[in-house]
């Protein structure tokens, strides 16, 4: 059984080549953990990676923030001189011991241990703000949609030029065209892709749909796919769908109107990387994914 896989965007770093090296090893981890490394073998053989980065250089864009991280892809740069060396100060005796206070003996574990634990608070409490403005955004898609189209040109072109979806079609078709069952993983802008993609093919036959991270539940997303939004005919088994409550772009599941479907789509909430909750690795190399990914190899329909 063929597996697809439908990465996400800000993949303008790699080729076809090394993404799928790239996900193969995230993979080959997540079956580490798992103690399923047997498995990796026939996986590699089977696993297919449409590539699609390319075209938005193509077509002469380039996305101004990471998706992963809602930060900016370039800083731009400022010309920093040297501070000019102050005077020495004038020498004075330093007090007596008698007369200091008793100071604490600092350690280097000490130190590491207080800078961890100051990077981790500042990424959660990065991630809890992202996650509020971006739930916040999904009640006002107008300016949603204004943000995604000046920040984030590769979901923009994907969902507002024709040409750009017909051009990410065609490479996923190369790859996604019989009637052959296989397994389908998206993660991010690629379970859009995924599912608009299914939508238009009704005659494939999808055992099992896999959406890691999807932003399908925002409003601005859900207005620029076919009216009303149905379960895919295309899907003959189940979709799956792993979201994180750390991540501040699919942080709530696909459970409500217009997801309720028959038969429903099976959500399961999942703990992915506090520094970057968005990432791909978080997902992949989760022990409840990967079972969902091995439970039809080891038992076909």
């Amino acid at each position: 059984m063929k597996i697809i896989y439908i990465h996400g965007m800000n993949k303008q770093d790699y080729n076809a080549i090394s993404l799928r090296q790239h996900w193969l090893h995230i993979f080959r981890k997540g079956l580490r953990q798992d103690q399923q490394l047997a498995c990796f073998s026939h996986l590699k053989r089977h696993i297919r990676i449409p590539f699609y980065a390319d075209l938005l250089l193509k077509h002469h864009q380039h996305n101004v923030l990471n998706a992963s991280t809602l930060m900016p892809q370039d800083w731009p740069h400022f010309p920093f001189h040297p501070p000019v060396k102050p005077p020495p100060l004038p020498s004075t005796p330093l007090p007596s011991t008698s007369e200091m206070g008793e100071i604490p003996e600092l350690n280097i574990e000490d130190a590491l241990s207080f800078k961890q634990k100051l990077r981790f608070i500042t990424f959660l409490s990065r991630n809890a703000a992202l996650r509020d403005f971006v739930l916040l955004l999904n009640y006002f898609p107008g300016l949603h949609a204004t943000l995604i189209k000046k920040f984030l040109i590769e979901i923009y072109l994907y969902l507002a030029n024709p040409e750009f979806m017909q051009q990410v079609h065609e490479r996923i078709g190369q790859q996604l065209h019989s009637h052959q069952p296989c397994i389908l993983i998206a993660h991010s802008l690629g379970s859009v892709i995924a599912y608009n993609y299914l939508i238009q093919h009704p005659e494939l036959n999808i055992q099992r749909f896999i959406s890691l991270g999807s932003p399908l539940a925002f409003r601005v997303i859900q207005s620029h796919l076919a009216q009303p939004l149905l379960r895919p005919s295309a899907i003959s088994g189940d979709w799956i769908n792993f979201y994180s409550h750390d991540d501040f772009l699919t942080a709530f599941p696909l459970t409500a109107a217009p997801f309720v479907f028959d038969p429903p789509i099976i959500n399961h909430e999942i703990r992915t990387s506090w520094q970057r909750p968005h990432d791909i690795e978080g997902y992949l190399e989760h022990p409840q994914v990967v079972a969902s990914i091995l439970e039809l190899l080891k038992n076909p329909a």
